[in-house]
């Protein structure tokens, strides 16, 4: 016998070395005709899906996968049937108790047809832990967490070298479907596009009818169109044709830093929700940085054309004094004019801390503030008036200096000016922040902390600012009328501050039991429409009185 010709012992051992190897990676392996249907099992079939090897002969696959997944599953299946393969499709099994488990696929181009998936169970918490959920199907996800979504991807793929692409989807056209029926569609579609996606979980909804799809191939845009046009045929056959509307944009950032990644995604997928894939021409991320780049450059010189124009201008409300009902001091309040109408400039004072110049703003606040305390013609003659100051602004010297300057050169106004420093979480260095703060008291201004308790550092901020005021967020005046800890939890805040010799002040006084409230809980001054909403000019304000005496004494 020639040595050459294998022995039986031979091809015993190669074939137990290859089931070894099978059963290194996965627990269940199938092979799954066209129809779908189980042709072979061997493995762990009743620890996964509750059913011996046997009987999942002849069943389909489908049987054995929880329905949220089924569509995607045979979307994987019809995605490898004209040859390939789909890697780590995580899915959950049906069964008594649903487990995680990932779906591998290959069409080994067998001549009946056969498709071999390999199917392991995710097995704690720390292995699941491993594996990225990704946004839940159905659920719409904000830009911002996509963005870290694609960043997380990008991550993936270098690190084990994969090339990955982002595709953008705009299905706005499905809204001549029945609503019941739009629902079922983009369900299906989004099963779809899972089944594409880099372990079936790249897939964000960002809005009812525009998705994003991260994969580690380059998707064939018209097989894509084609399949999600056909998904809306079988959905409602009496719909006019679906056209869609997609865009792929090459993810290659080995040129980028990650900030300028960063920049690029959400330009890019901001401009796609807002404008549609119809108008997308942006085809890389490169590209997308420089159009981002383009469309802040023109902001900005808008952004300084509006503070530098009569665009900007100034409302005022009052801050009362609820001892003895007089107004201590008006709030100047920014706003933008455009044509007839006024608008809370709180998108654009956004931008302006994005790009690094909410300082420019802050300084003509300044300068205005000053100039409406020396004309007296929009505020009372003697009266002050406080302003608000950007936390990014306190720790900018070129800011701080300037504003000094800008003091000094009006000492005597000084004594009717208050700040009120916003957006205190920017403050990176406190103790620099606090002798800036101590420089403006000693020149005889006042300095209020603003929305005291909004966010989890305020005990942390007002620990190392020595101020005169705080003005406590509004949301706690509310939760003490509708929670049975909020007047507590109040009191509690204003104790505190007058027992470091800080003066409190309340938002949102909308009526005379908000402002019993404030009495009763120790907040001696009062904020809201019920003294006045923001007027344009309080030169001849008058506050209006009090109907009932009893709540300015405190219970």
């Amino acid at each position: 016998m020639s040595e050459r010709a294998p022995t039986e012992d031979r091809l015993r051992d190669q074939r137990d070395r290859f089931v070894a190897f099978a059963f290194a990676g996965a627990d269940l392996l199938l092979e799954v005709a066209a129809d779908h249907t189980v042709s072979y099992a061997a493995g762990a079939s009743e620890r996964l899906c509750a059913v011996s090897n046997a009987d999942m002969l002849g069943r389909a696959i489908d049987d054995f996968v929880q329905p949220a997944d089924r569509f995607t599953l045979t979307e994987a299946l019809r995605r490898i049937a004209q040859g390939g393969r789909f890697d780590s499709l995580k899915v959950s099994l049906a069964g008594p108790e649903p487990q995680a488990a990932l779906i591998s696929g290959l069409n080994a181009s067998h001549p009946n047809r056969i498709w071999h998936l390999a199917i392991s169970r995710l097995r704690s918490a720390a292995i699941a832990a491993a594996i990225d959920p990704g946004p839940q199907p159905g659920v719409r996800i904000d830009t911002s967490d996509f963005v870290t979504l694609v960043q997380q991807r990008l991550k993936e793929g270098e690190d084990s070298g994969e090339d990955y692409n982002l595709t953008l989807l705009d299905l706005s056209d499905a809204k001549n479907m029945s609503a019941s029926r739009s629902t079922d569609f983009f369900a299906n579609v989004e099963g779809f596009l899972r089944a594409h996606s880099v372990g079936g979980t790249s897939v964000g909804r960002l809005r009812d009818d525009k998705f994003g799809i991260i994969t580690d191939h380059v998707l064939d845009q018209q097989e894509v169109q084609r399949r999600i046009c056909d998904i809306a045929q079988e959905i409602d056959p009496d719909a006019p044709p679906l056209e869609v509307h997609s865009a792929t944009v090459d993810m290659d950032d080995d040129e980028m830093a990650e900030r300028d990644l960063t920049k690029a995604l959400v330009y890019t997928i901001n401009k796609f929700v807002a404008e549609g894939g119809e108008t997308l021409s942006i085809t890389s991320l490169a590209e997308g940085y420089r159009a981002a780049m383009d469309d802040t450059l023109q902001r900005v010189a808008h952004f300084r054309e509006v503070i530098t124009s009569d665009k900007l201008l100034f409302v005022y409300q009052p801050i009362v004094n609820l001892t003895d009902w007089s107004v201590h001091h008006f709030e100047a309040l920014a706003r933008i004019r455009q044509g007839d109408q006024v608008f809370l400039p709180s998108t654009f004072i956004t931008f302006a801390e994005d790009v690094g110049v909410v300082t420019e703003m802050d300084m003509v606040v300044c300068r205005r503030a000053i100039q409406a305390l020396k004309e007296c013609t929009v505020v009372p003659e003697g009266s002050r008036v406080a302003f608000n100051l950007s936390g990014r602004s306190m720790g900018n010297p070129a800011f701080i200096q300037a504003l000094l300057t800008l003091l000094t050169d009006n000492i005597a106004l000084v004594p009717r000016l208050l700040f009120e420093i916003t957006e205190s979480s920017e403050m990176r260095n406190l103790d620099e922040a606090n002798r800036v703060v101590q420089k403006m008291r000693g020149m005889g201004c006042q300095v209020c902390l603003d929305d005291f308790g909004a966010g989890a550092a305020a005990f942390q901020y007002l620990r190392a600012l020595e101020v005169d005021f705080v003005k406590i967020d509004g949301s706690y005046i509310l939760d003490a009328f509708d929670t049975h800890y909020g007047k507590p939890f109040l009191k509690a805040m204003a104790s505190l501050c007058a027992d470091m010799g800080i003066k409190s002040i309340g938002e949102m006084v909308e009526d005379e039991k908000s402002v019993a409230l404030l009495n009763e809980v120790g907040i001696g001054y009062g904020q809201g429409y019920y003294f006045s909403r923001p007027l344009e000019n309080v030169a001849h304000f008058v506050m209006p009185p009090l109907t009932d005496p009893a709540a300015l004494r405190a219970s």
